[in-house]
This record gives structure tokens, sequence and C-alpha cells, in this order.
């Protein structure tokens, strides 16, 4: 692999790690104080089993989970950060990891991920299309918004710590 890829690898890995714990940061947060967080993976984790068998919505949300539908979930988690920080470059250009921008963030960090949320997740766990079918959908809409503005912001600030320790090359 060439060195740039590996950079590449890297910087999506901080960024993404990064980022995506401070959502998750924010969410416990969040949970704490209003009672309303993320997602749980480890139902997310048995849509994405019951993906191979078929079927596009969970169907079981009162059985507990298993370990490893944790483990998938949570591992699908953090995957789909690093893979939102793997297209910063796409759409900032490719000297992004080293002279990030905030346009880039508010397009893949807010705007993608709040829309894959609303748009397949909700779905996927029953909410129906941009939360059609819960109760307090324009609560759980303005908290996909506001916690992906955290993502963003985290994808940013992740961003600019990796330029900055790049000409001590870490």
């Amino acid at each position: 692999m060439p060195s740039g890829t590996i950079d590449l690898l890297i910087f999506a890995s901080v960024v993404g790690i990064g980022s995506t714990l401070a959502l998750d940061l924010f969410a416990a947060l969040s949970r704490r104080t209003i009672g309303m967080g993320g997602s749980d993976w480890g139902l997310v984790g048995r849509w994405l089993m019951g993906l191979s068998r078929g079927e596009l919505a969970l169907a079981d949300r009162e059985t507990a989970t298993s370990a490893i539908e944790q483990a998938s979930g949570w591992l699908f988690h953090y995957a789909v950060g690093v893979l939102y920080a793997l297209m910063l470059p796409v759409v900032g250009g490719t000297d992004f990891p080293v002279q990030p921008s905030v346009p880039p963030v508010i397009v893949i960090g807010l705007v993608l991920s709040s829309l894959a949320g609303t748009m397949i997740l909700m779905p996927a766990m029953g909410g129906g299309l941009f939360g059609a079918r819960l109760e307090n959908r324009r609560a759980r809409i303005a908290y996909v918004i506001i916690a992906h503005t955290v993502f963003a912001a985290a994808q940013f600030g992740f961003s600019v710590i990796f330029a900055m320790l790049q000409p001590l090359g870490i």
C-alpha cells in the first residue's frame, strides 16, 4: 500500500473513531439529562443480521439482544463513522486531511449522516421514514440534527488536530 493510502486510513480512523466517540458521549449525556439518546446498537446489530435473511425492517424489538448483536451493531456504528471520515477528502479534496475546511463536514457529518439516520436507520428500526411512526417525531428529528451537528463539529475538530500533528510526523 502506498504511504498516501496509509495516511488516508490513519486520518479516517482518527477522525472517524474520534467523532463517533464524541457522538456517543453526547448521546449518553442526552439520555441522562433529557431522556433521549442515540440508537440502540444491539438492535441495529439484530437488524443487520436480519438483512441476510431478507428482513429489511427490524421484526423483534422486545427480546434482549445477544452479545453478537451488540458487537455487530457497535462495530457497524464505528465503521460508518470511519467511512464518513473517508468521504471528507472526496468532498473536500485530497488536501482535506492537511487543510481541513468546514463545508465538507457540514455535507458529510451533518447533512448526509442526518439523512441516513432518518431515511435508512429510522425506517429500519420501525420508526418510519423521517420518524413518521414515532409519537415524538419532531423531538426525535431535532435530536438527530443536534447530535449530528455535534458529530460534524467533532469531525472538524479531529481533522484539525490531525492536520496540526502532520508537521511533527505523527
